[in-house]
């Protein structure tokens, strides 16, 4: 048994590991997730995860995303940056032409 099967989950999240008794049209992986709030059925659940090579083997580490962006906030992305600063951002009263 690894230290990922072993170890106490943090609530919100949890590991998928290499089935090695996998037989016929079983799972690839098998794991567990610890949730961090109840869901009513049919509501989706948003998951991250990230691969990770163990000595036990390859696994995928699992964590609940319920981020929510704050109302207002206004993420930067490439469509919606300004590549021309605004004429406070630039400092042209010192140019002496």
């Amino acid at each position: 048994m690894s230290d990922y099967q072993q170890r106490e989950r943090q609530v919100g999240t949890g590991v998928l590991l290499t089935n090695r008794f996998k037989k016929g049209n079983g799972p690839d992986w098998k794991g567990e997730l610890k949730l961090e709030r109840a869901y009513a059925a049919g509501e989706t659940v948003r998951l991250a995860a990230w691969t990770k090579e163990t000595s036990g083997g390859a696994l995928i580490s699992l964590k609940e995303d319920n981020y929510v962006k704050p109302e207002g906030e206004v993420v930067e992305t490439k469509s919606n940056r300004n590549p021309f600063p605004s004429k406070r951002m630039r400092d042209d009263d010192d140019v002496p032409f």
